[in-house]
């Protein structure tokens, strides 16, 4: 287990960046690899666009339904030179939870994996700047650049709303319960998923709510008029993929259609 940890964690490493090993199996193209490649590298991945998902989820099936693990390594690594970034990680994350070859088998926490998801480019590149003026062995700590505004109310639950581990944890579940799961192609059945979804979901929000009556605040309202305007909101995110920020939304926003956009 300990040989196969290592060889999977080289597919995690520099992922926005070509790979410089080559497993070298087969030398060209596995044809099961066909029609693959139509999200461009460089362009933001969501589980939750349709398009994307599809893609996904035809490489991780392919992933799933290798017969062997050196079979599985191989794909991995012709797939890496090619498939958008974000969809790769997706991919073969949920893969390596599903192959029976990869049991006691962890995935690096995604936070490691794409850190500008879960840190404002501010404290990414102060970390940057202090890991060069201190030896390689010296421990460094970083202070988190916070977000929001100390006179918004709001502001007081953000260390809840952007805690990274919760965010982690809501990636992982939808590892573990991909929305296109299909029994009769991976012959295996998630049952319950439905009842599962609701009862994470509602988890969270019960946490939240506790969260927000611990700091004097009024529990969530549901958001049932989608024509009432919402609070303002940045993450202070940028993409490490393509360079560019995440989207502020301001104050009195109304939620309405917006062409495919991810990142403006």
């Amino acid at each position: 287990t300990a040989e196969k940890q290592r060889r999977i964690l080289s597919f995690f490493q520099f992922t926005s960046l070509s790979t410089k090993d080559k497993f070298g199996i087969l030398v060209q193209r596995d044809p099961r690899l066909a029609g693959l490649g139509v999200l461009g590298r460089g362009v933001l991945f969501s589980c939750f666009h349709e398009e994307h998902l599809k893609e996904a989820t035809q490489l991780y099936e392919v992933l799933i339904k290798c017969e062997s693990f050196e079979e599985f390594l191989d794909l991995c690594h012709q797939a890496r030179e090619y498939v958008n970034e974000g969809l790769y990680v997706y991919a073969v994350s949920v893969a390596i939870l599903h192959r029976q070859d990869c049991r006691g088998v962890s995935l690096p926490p995604v936070q490691e994996v794409f850190p500008d998801k879960f840190v404002p480019l501010e404290t990414l590149f102060t970390a940057f700047k202090e890991v060069r003026l201190h030896p390689e062995d010296e421990e460094i700590i970083v202070d988190i650049e916070k977000t929001g505004n100390i006179k918004d109310p709001e502001y007081n639950l953000a260390y809840y709303r952007e805690d990274i581990g919760i965010n982690a944890h809501h990636w992982h579940w939808h590892l573990v319960y991909p929305a296109t799961w299909r029994p009769e192609v991976v012959h295996r059945i998630k049952d319950r998923k439905g009842e599962l979804f609701f009862y994470m979901h509602q988890q969270m929000c019960a946490r939240y709510d506790s969260e927000r009556l611990s700091n004097g605040m009024p529990p969530m309202v549901p958001f049932h008029n989608f024509n009432e305007p919402m609070e303002g909101y940045s993450s202070h995110l940028s993409s490490s993929v393509n360079g560019m920020p995440y989207a502020f939304r301001p104050d009195g926003r109304i939620l309405k259609d917006m062409r495919e956009v991810s990142v403006q």
